[in-house]
């Protein structure tokens, strides 16, 4: 399903997508194009547990918020270590 008609149907839902079709836009950064719906609901504690579950199974998933606008950016950021 396009991003846009997820947008549409899911209004102020937080949306747990998996197989995502992307478009890399720079080196660090891409737009979602669209992807599977696997949950939505209104509880951002129930989207992050199930986004963790399927984590650890290794799928490729990503969660947006309720302001997640139609164009839908990623930014990667490089893991750097910890600070001590």
């Amino acid at each position: 399903m396009k991003w846009k008609e997820i947008k549409q149907k899911y209004p102020k839902k937080f949306i747990l997508l998996g197989s995502i079709d992307e478009e890399r836009i720079s080196q660090n950064s891409f737009r979602v194009l669209g992807g599977k719906v696997l949950m939505t609901t209104d509880d951002p504690k129930k989207v992050l547990k199930a986004y963790k579950v399927h984590q650890e199974k290794g799928e490729n998933v990503l969660y947006s918020l309720p302001s997640t606008t139609e164009d839908f950016i990623v930014e990667e950021a490089p893991f750097l270590g910890i600070l001590q």
